[in-house]
């Protein structure tokens, strides 16, 4: 429990400090995402491509966004 609040405040003070920004650029970038991983593309019935994208930030985590 004790981690996962000093993680999160890890978060919160990289999320304050860049709070107004006009560019997404590269040193923003590094400092807020871990890794992205890229899945393998598929086509449902109608011929539609979906390609899943996962981003995984610093000290929390992957953040699983509603659709």
């Amino acid at each position: 429990m004790q981690q996962a609040t000093v993680s999160t405040e890890k978060f919160m003070n990289i999320v304050r400090k860049y709070t107004s920004f006009e560019e997404l650029t590269p040193t923003l970038l590094r400092e807020f995402i871990e890794k992205i991983i890229v899945h393998e593309c598929s086509y449902d019935e109608n011929k539609n491509r979906r390609q899943e994208i996962e981003i995984y930030y610093y000290f929390v985590g992957k953040v699983d966004l509603p659709e």
